[in-house]
């Protein structure tokens, strides 16, 4: 059941009226997401904090609670209208909030597609440009030349030596696996 503004406006402070008439269609899609989050919360909070009213003063009024006022509460049917007031508009500003964020997550998709193919765009370019004066690139099947290495003009014994060193470390190894025997 839908609660109507006029029949929560006696019941609410000045303020909470205010957040709740934000929450309905002219005023809530000029918001932006932050300060729906920030009105999300409020109302969360509110709701959560008229069911708890409502629950405490059930309990005192089925008498399982003494009273925490001089006068014992003989209903509260305001609270649990609030409460539930407060429920539908924080459902409102949830759905809103909803509909704001797929919205802003659509944006930022397309502007990183957008920046995605224009770098690709200036990628293909740069490609393109050196192509036309670069010479024969080293890549295999366009001429690559083997470059002989520093190391092996340094040491002309290099794959002995490799082997040599291999062949120690392997002794050694078998000498430390053979201690505990």
């Amino acid at each position: 059941m839908s609660i109507s503004r006029a029949a929560a406006k006696p019941l609410c402070t000045a303020a909470e009226f205010e957040l709740a008439n934000e929450s309905y269609p002219p005023i809530v899609r000029a918001l932006d997401v932050k300060g729906l989050r920030k009105r999300v919360a409020r109302a969360r909070k509110l709701r959560d904090k008229y069911s708890d009213l409502a629950a405490k003063q059930t309990r005192e009024i089925r008498g399982k609670v003494a009273p925490t006022r001089r006068r014992a509460p003989t209903g509260n049917q305001a609270t649990v209208t609030k409460q539930a007031f407060f429920a539908e508009t924080l459902e409102r500003f949830e759905t809103r909030l909803g509909i704001a964020e797929r919205k802003t997550q659509r944006e930022d998709a397309k502007s990183a597609a957008e920046k995605a193919k224009a770098a690709l765009s200036a990628a293909l370019a740069r490609k393109k440009a050196g192509e036309a004066g670069a010479g024969p690139s080293r890549k295999a099947g366009r001429g690559m030349k083997s470059v002989p290495s520093e190391k092996t003009q340094a040491y002309p014994n290099l794959p002995m030596m490799r082997g040599a060193t291999r062949a120690a470390h392997a002794r050694a190894q078998a000498k430390r696996d053979n201690r505990g025997k």
